[in-house]
């Protein structure tokens, strides 16, 4: 090396900030996927809480997980199942504290008829509108099927 002009010091000392940089940058590649992973991790508890079971969900979010996301959703779905199942009580009912008991819907799909509800038993046709409690129809608004008509 001395013969090429360079000094010993002067190469260790590149060899040893190449290095150094590379394992920062390993340290900052797994931080971000670590971080997307969270993001994720976080999009399904979310989707668990709002619709539940995983042939609930709209086919086009289905096709996007991952056979471990798949895995990830059916185990905290049916952990959140036994938990609610343990306590008698429907958690995911009222994320926000209601105005009132009843609220105005338009029926997105056509349902058919004789669907029960707690009250009473309805034709849920396409474009209808009712008047249900909140309880019985936040289930069908989760999924896509009802739409809450506001004003």
């Amino acid at each position: 090396m001395q013969e090429e002009g360079l000094e010993v010091q002067t190469a260790k000392n590149a060899d040893h900030y190449g290095a150094l940089i590379h394992h920062i940058s390993l340290i900052r590649n797994k931080r971000c996927l670590m971080a997307y992973v969270y993001n994720r991790a976080e999009i399904i508890r979310d989707l668990a809480w709002k619709v539940g079971l995983l042939h609930e969900l709209p086919h086009e979010i289905q096709e996007k997980f991952s056979d471990s996301e798949e895995q990830y959703f059916k185990d905290h779905s049916k952990s959140l199942k036994l938990y609610m199942s343990q306590l008698s009580l429907d958690v995911n009912v009222d994320m926000v504290p209601p105005k009132d008991p009843y609220i105005k819907v338009r029926v997105l799909e056509d349902l058919g008829s004789g669907i029960i509800l707690s009250d009473k038993s309805a034709n849920f046709a396409r474009h209808s509108m009712h008047f249900l409690k909140r309880t019985d129809a936040e289930q069908y608004i989760a999924r896509g099927l009802m739409e809450e008509l506001t004003g």
